[in-house]
């Protein structure tokens, strides 16, 4: 048994413990906590900091709200429409993220559809397009968390007992009333634990950031890329690496103190 455990320690050793050492050794190596203060008080790091929570916020309640209805939609609609939902469920997954990132920004760009769209409804009288502004990723974000907010809800969704809404409608419980009564109740720790999973990829997401709000719309992760590939200070982004990885736990313990994201078998 010893011998078997010793592989998993061996490899969160290897690839968790020792990045994270040599990550905090870069990060104190030139100006130790001053460091961590320059950064910290930067107008740059505050305004990426700043635009990375509100579109973690707003990508996490718009995923809420619609892959609740997405989610209920999957175990409530005909079998034919069902199937295909949970096509377009899977699809998500199999299409790549890059491919679908790129998706928005053909549908963004100057001569893009929306862009014509607003043209031709007379809401702008220019092509600018909306690319590489921050308004433009709230929905590319909100299209790329969407499926992993569904899914673990979807989950929870089969487990529900036909017998409790059986005793629901029996008792004269509407649909409205059963839905807030007895089927939100039973999904809030998959709710919780899915919105807990959106916000914090959302958090350090890189890519769809990148493309769509472009260099001048800087999250934290994009903001690291930039410390580290254009102007080669690899002392500044270790420490934002490192504060947001502090900020990424502190969130995640936060939110496990109030909804419980560790089963109660794996608590000490």
């Amino acid at each position: 048994m010893s011998a078997l455990l010793a592989i998993p320690l061996g490899a969160a050793l290897l690839f968790l413990v020792l990045p994270l050492v040599s990550l905090t050794g870069r990060a104190l190596s030139d100006d130790g906590l001053n460091g961590f203060t320059q950064v910290m008080s930067s107008d740059v790091f505050i305004d990426a900091s700043v635009r990375t929570l509100l579109l973690s916020t707003v990508v996490t309640a718009c995923c809420l709200v619609l892959g609740t209805i997405y989610a209920l939609a999957l175990v409530t609609a005909p079998p034919s429409i069902g199937k295909v939902l949970l096509l377009g469920l899977l699809a998500s997954f199999w299409i790549s993220l890059l491919v679908r990132t790129f998706g928005w920004v053909i549908v963004f760009q100057p001569n893009g559809a929306l862009s014509q769209l607003l043209v031709s409804m007379g809401l702008t009288d220019s092509t600018g397009g909306l690319l590489q502004t921050t308004t433009a990723m709230y929905p590319a974000m909100i299209h790329v968390m969407l499926p992993y907010f569904v899914l673990p809800v979807y989950a929870a969704c089969l487990d529900l007992r036909s017998e409790d809404l059986r005793a629901g409608q029996s008792l004269g419980a509407g649909p409205a009333r059963l839905l807030w009564l007895v089927v939100l109740p039973a999904l809030r720790p998959a709710v919780a634990g899915a919105c807990s999973l959106v916000f914090l990829l959302s958090l350090a997401f890189y890519v769809t950031p990148l493309l769509i709000g472009g260099p001048q719309q800087l999250t934290i992760a994009t903001l690291i890329d930039r410390q580290f590939n254009q102007q080669f200070d690899l002392a500044g982004a270790s420490v934002m690496g490192l504060v947001l990885l502090v900020f990424v736990l502190a969130i995640y313990l936060v939110i496990d103190r109030f909804v419980s994201l560790v089963p109660r078998g794996f608590r000490s």
